[in-house]
């Protein structure tokens, strides 16, 4: 084999790695079919912003009482822990800044998909203007204390701003999470 040709090889082969990481880190999580958002780092409004959020989550008429930390920064990335009531981490979650989202399950709950709670703190909490540059497939819309994301003209989820929380009602997969700030 020539040395031009090796040459070639590695270049090709450089290429593809760097395509396949790129690939990796702007992956996006399907909130309906063939639509779905970004996971993205977090907006520069909100840098340096930490919370202790409780999340009752409702499923299948069975309701979840869980305690969430959210640590943003421009340096660190995104950090979430989700954990019981009692204090048993579930999982926790991390994206370093222009990475991909790496996540950790303390407790095998099936049914919990750190990427999709990361989904829905993103459309709770990022800007309207920030979240529709991260949807594909997907428009969200904000009309005064209330966010709706639509595909087409169907409703995939609403959230609404009350007063001492949050409520987010998710159509497509049939569930709701109220949250409640702590801190």
């Amino acid at each position: 084999m020539s040395a031009i040709m090796r040459y070639v090889i590695v270049i090709c082969s450089l290429l593809l790695v760097s395509c396949a990481s790129e690939y990796a880190v702007k992956t996006g999580l399907d909130l309906a079919p063939n639509a779905g958002i970004y996971l993205s780092d977090p907006p520069v409004s909100l840098d340096l912003d930490n919370w202790q959020q409780v999340l009752q989550v409702t499923h299948d008429a069975e309701q979840h009482t869980l305690l969430a930390q959210l640590n943003l920064s421009s340096e660190t990335g995104i950090n979430l822990v989700v954990m019981t009531v009692q204090g048993m981490p579930i999982f926790q979650l991390e994206k370093a800044p222009l990475g991909a989202v790496k996540s950790e399950k303390m407790l095998p709950i099936s049914a919990v998909d750190p990427r999709y709670i990361l989904a829905d703190i993103m459309l709770v909490h990022w800007p309207i203007d920030v979240l529709n540059s991260q949807l594909y497939g997907l428009v969200i819309d904000e009309q005064g204390a209330t966010r709706r994301l639509y595909q087409g003209k169907r409703l995939i989820s609403e959230i609404q701003f009350l007063d001492s929380q949050t409520k987010l009602v998710n159509y497509e997969r049939d569930y709701s999470i109220i949250f409640q700030r702590v801190n």
